[in-house]
């Protein structure tokens, strides 16, 4: 059994006036974590940083993870950074849009959408176990406040030119962005939290689809907020802590620290109730 993780954060964007405060602290705190609580080695851990977190090279890093697992593996992709979506081009999105990771040289002629991650995820060994962990926003808002206060949160939300259009033109885009998911619900719209769906990957994501997720002030730092309450779990929290689990406590962490936002648990029913980064039994 190989333990391998990717943890990717980006603070730094080539588009001017979109630069994060956390995400590279972000990345900082999980390796700790990931070390202390689940006996990861610095061999295991993979960190993309700022501009070494290309389009390019985040491709190639996440299919070299998901690719290369072997039955038993247990892999986690954290990323830390902006989101955002872009026109849907194959017809699969109820909302017309497809949610992206936002590299540092995002190119919005070849951005890093949610097909590709389903099509790369789905080509996981069904015998591994791949956790994923998106601190940012997929929120359908096109506005953001200027902000003055340099501690105050700011958003996880890099807009598209397709929303600064429909700013412009005061036409609103259809529909709304639903996460880094793709075409996973058997049924009907999403009622809760916490979703059963039949994906390889167990998936926690920063918010709820209406909402963003904060670049915050926290602990005396500058963290995601998913990101620090979900380490601040783990570390506080009695083994075996079961995904359902860390979900729920990590909620009751952000709920306490005055967060609006809601993070998200999906996949498959077995796999919300494994502890978490435990083998495939």
């Amino acid at each position: 059994m190989a333990k391998k993780a990717l943890l990717i954060g980006i603070n730094h964007y080539q588009i001017p006036g979109n630069d994060l405060r956390c995400c590279v602290n972000d990345v900082k705190s999980m390796q700790a974590m990931l070390k202390k609580c689940y006996g990861f080695k610095p061999a295991d851990i993979t960190t993309l940083l700022d501009d070494q977190a290309t389009t390019k090279v985040m491709r190639s890093e996440i299919q070299k993870l998901v690719t290369n697992a072997k039955a038993g593996d247990v892999l986690l992709l954290h990323y830390s950074g902006h989101g955002s979506n872009v026109p849907d081009k194959n017809g699969d999105e109820a909302d017309n849009r497809d949610e992206i990771l936002c590299p540092t040289d995002l190119n919005w002629n070849d951005p890093l959408t949610d097909d590709w991650l389903r099509i790369t995820f789905d080509k996981l060994n069904p015998q591994a176990c791949l956790t994923v962990i998106f601190d940012c926003c997929h929120s359908g808002t096109a506005t953001r406040a200027f902000n003055f206060d340099p501690k105050a949160p700011r958003a996880r939300y890099l807009a598209s030119p397709w929303d600064l259009m429909a700013t412009e033109t005061k036409k609103k885009l259809t529909g709304r962005t639903r996460g880094i998911r793709g075409e996973i619900y058997a049924a009907g719209a999403k009622k809760s939290d916490v979703v059963t769906a039949n994906i390889t990957e167990t998936l926690i994501s920063g918010c709820r689809d209406t909402q963003t997720s904060a670049d915050a002030f926290i602990g005396g730092k500058f963290n995601g907020t998913l990101t620090y309450y979900l380490v601040d779990t783990i570390k506080n929290a009695k083994p075996p802590l079961t995904n359902r689990a860390l979900h729920k406590q990590t909620i009751a962490g952000i709920k306490a620290g005055q967060y609006e936002q809601v993070p998200q648990l999906e996949g498959r029913a077995a796999n919300l109730d494994r502890p978490f980064l435990s083998p495939v039994v």
